[in-house]
């Protein structure tokens, strides 16, 4: 095994920021000596997170390994409001969610020992029952369906189930956005500092353009009203005149 491979790979990757558990997970990974494979990290920056996938590649002819790229997703705060949909605080339903290990919970296979007389070994699968209960509850009324997604998003997304967030891509496009940064030889790469400030430079333009859009749309439809009136005033002004005509030559 080419430890001073991994070791200098490792080394240049935790230069850049990402975490030091990822020189234990490039030895995992390349003691099976594959072609190719990839490494997942995630990084909290205050309110927002940050998901990189990290694209390696075997050279042939040295048998080296690489980094080739990484992608970078910035996920915005996901905001939750106060409000009440078909008897069901969504604030309150919020905090709870915030209170269970959704890892844990997703954890179908695990040696927990319970007991039916024993309220403790079971009260957090009760909590977990109660939260898909309310969140079930939204989802029945038109007005609490998106807000159901958006906690779906908040608390399960990069998680196995995340296949369970109705509408994903949709929800996904409201609060993530995404580049690929490629490594080039002789260069260090763009650090994960740099990554999140180019993506959050990004998300500000996206927001400013769609309000842009909507000013747009709004002068528009301001226009259309005032063009229909204008109009309409023009027909009402030649009927009067039509009548008035009518009653002179009468």
């Amino acid at each position: 095994m080419n430890i001073q491979n991994i070791g200098t790979l490792s080394n240049s990757l935790q230069a850049l920021g990402f975490e030091d558990t990822i020189a234990s997970r490039l030895l995992k990974n390349i003691s099976f000596k594959p072609f190719n494979f990839t490494i997942d990290q995630r990084k909290v920056k205050g309110k927002d997170v940050m998901n990189f996938n990290l694209a390696f590649e075997k050279n042939e002819i040295s048998s080296s390994y690489s980094c080739v790229y990484y992608d970078a997703v910035l996920r915005k705060e996901i905001e939750i409001p106060g409000v009440n949909i078909n008897e069901i605080n969504v604030k309150e339903l919020n905090k709870r969610m915030e209170e269970i290990n959704w890892t844990n919970a997703f954890t179908f296979q695990t040696n927990k020992v319970w007991q039916a007389e024993d309220k403790t070994s079971w009260s957090e699968e009760e909590k977990v029952e109660s939260i898909v209960t309310d969140l079930q509850g939204l989802e029945s009324v038109e007005e609490g369906k998106e807000l159901a997604d958006r906690l779906k998003m908040k608390f399960w997304c990069d998680l196995p189930v995340q296949e369970m967030i109705c509408n994903l891509s949709s929800v996904r496009s409201k609060f993530e956005i995404s580049q690929r940064f490629y490594f080039f030889e002789g260069q260090n790469g763009i650090s994960v500092e740099e990554a999140y400030r180019f993506l959050h430079n990004r998300w500000m333009e996206k927001q400013l353009l769609a309000k842009r859009k909507q000013i747009d749309v709004s002068k528009v439809e301001d226009q259309s009203d005032s063009n229909a009136k204008a109009n309409s005033d023009k027909k009402l002004l030649h009927k009067k005149r039509s009548n008035k005509n009518r009653e002179t030559k009468i």
